[in-house]
């Protein structure tokens, strides 16, 4: 359905599609629509796990009016992809997610509404207000749509508060992660935090993440687990100087309310500068985990520079044996093939690699993905070096290995190629010539589907 079509007044039903059974993805746009005071009045929201089209015709065609929403990464958008195109031929589609904000001009030319490129909680309410007609889509914050005969437009960006939203809906019986840290302060140039429209870091305030607990617990959700790009980095005052009051705090607060929390582990890995005696024993002392992990990426100084990552191998292997010191098992994140990696760089991350595991540190294996908005999401990714493959081999046997790095590999062509088929929002799409030889199959299966095709 295109932005000119006619927005007429009737009862609006959000069907949110659920993959893998992941419904606590919408708890945040569930709660802002919650305290917006339009759910339940003029606004439903549903959840289906397959195909929203039949009941997004039921729904039609008992007077409602349905608007499907997709929260979208890249590999689940290139797995849905063919559903997307067929949803948005019939019914407004709107999309959010990763690969929304840094590629949301290949979602609208397939038709979709709209693509959430800030913050969802403030843009679902607007688009709320503009299915029932009471705003237009111009005026509704933090999306791209597509103006007929003009390309792409993107509205002002608004940022919120998170103090201003609950990160749950009781309504719904959604409680994820508690988010307590939004935006990054370094710009690692694979990763796609720093570069999309709503960087700029925002907290959490530990007594609104108290407020959360006790309702999780009522709920009977004990285990409180955090979503942060830098676990350890809350509240800091300046990057790479941790905030151990504020960890304490925020610490003290879960337990106070009758919860256990979990902060260093997944999703709230850590850097390596803000591994320290101060925060590992706030760690120990309030924490359930007994797991950190550190983000090192590679074992090449160099290659560490390259890609902005800003601390050095020696400053991840203290944090390591700190982490170990004070009694948590290290988890450590290395990345194969990054852009510009040489012969050098990969035997100092296997020398690496062997020296982590000699320390009794855990590795989490990655492959380079060329992620949509980023500084390398046009690098052509390469296959896995055999030198690693060896060592993963070697390593094997001693237990000490987990991560998707082989699906990655795969995975990380495909996403190559989805990019250089329609790299940047200009007008007509403009293949990068490079990826032709390597991406034709690819690009003919996908260019129906994206409507690309001339």
């Amino acid at each position: 359905m295109g932005v000119a079509g006619a927005v007429v007044a009737r009862r609006v039903v959000f069907i949110a599609r659920v993959m893998y059974g992941a419904r606590n993805a919408f708890a945040h746009l569930a709660s802002a629509l919650e305290d917006s005071g339009l759910l339940g009045r003029s606004v439903d929201l549903v959840f289906v796990e397959d195909d929203p089209l039949p009941l997004a015709r039921e729904l039609e065609d008992s007077g409602l009016r349905p608007v499907v929403l997709y929260g979208l990464s890249t590999p689940v958008f290139l797995e849905l992809m063919g559903e997307i195109s067929r949803v948005s031929r019939r019914y407004p589609v709107v999309a959010g997610g990763p690969h929304a904000e840094g590629a949301y001009w290949q979602l609208l030319r397939m038709g979709v509404y709209a693509a959430v490129v800030g913050d969802g909680e403030n843009a679902i309410v607007g688009l709320s207000e503009h299915f029932l007609g009471e705003r237009e889509l111009e005026d509704v914050p933090n999306i791209a749509y597509r103006e007929p005969g003009q390309g792409f437009r993107v509205t002002r960006i608004e940022l919120v508060e998170l103090d201003d939203y609950r990160p749950y809906s009781s309504r719904y019986g959604l409680y994820p992660p508690i988010e307590i840290m939004r935006g990054c302060p370094y710009s690692c140039k694979f990763c796609q935090v720093p570069w999309l429209f709503k960087a700029r870091v925002r907290y959490r305030s530990p007594g609104r993440v108290g407020e959360a607990v006790r309702e999780y617990v009522a709920a009977g959700r004990r285990r409180i687990r955090f979503v942060a790009p830098i676990g350890f980095a809350y509240m800091a005052r300046r990057p790479g100087e941790p905030n151990p009051e504020a960890i304490e705090e925020l610490l003290r607060s879960v337990r106070e309310a009758g919860g256990e929390p979990y902060l260093g582990s997944f999703p709230s890995e850590a850097r390596p500068e803000y591994v320290t005696p101060d925060v590992l024993e706030i760690v120990r002392r309030y924490a359930a985990n007994r797991r950190i992990s550190v983000g090192l990426q590679s074992g090449s100084n160099r290659l560490l520079d390259a890609v902005d990552r800003g601390h050095t191998v020696e400053e991840a292997l203290e944090a390591v044996e700190l982490i170990h010191r004070y009694g948590f098992q290290a988890v450590v994140d290395l990345i194969f093939g990054l852009p510009g990696e040489t012969e050098e760089d990969v035997e100092a991350t296997i020398e690496i690699m062997y020296k982590l595991a000699d320390m009794g540190a855990r590795l989490r294996l990655h492959t380079f993905l060329p992620l949509p908005g980023t500084p390398l999401a046009k690098a052509k990714p390469r296959p896995v070096h055999p030198r690693y493959k060896e060592a993963v081999k070697r390593l094997l046997g001693r237990g000490v290995l987990e991560g998707d790095w082989e699906p990655q590999e795969k995975l990380a062509m495909d996403m190559y190629c989805l990019t250089a088929l329609d790299p940047v929002p200009t007008r007509h799409p403009r293949p990068l010539p490079e990826a032709e030889t390597l991406c034709t199959a690819k690009w003919a299966e996908w260019a129906r589907t994206l409507g690309l095709e001339a």
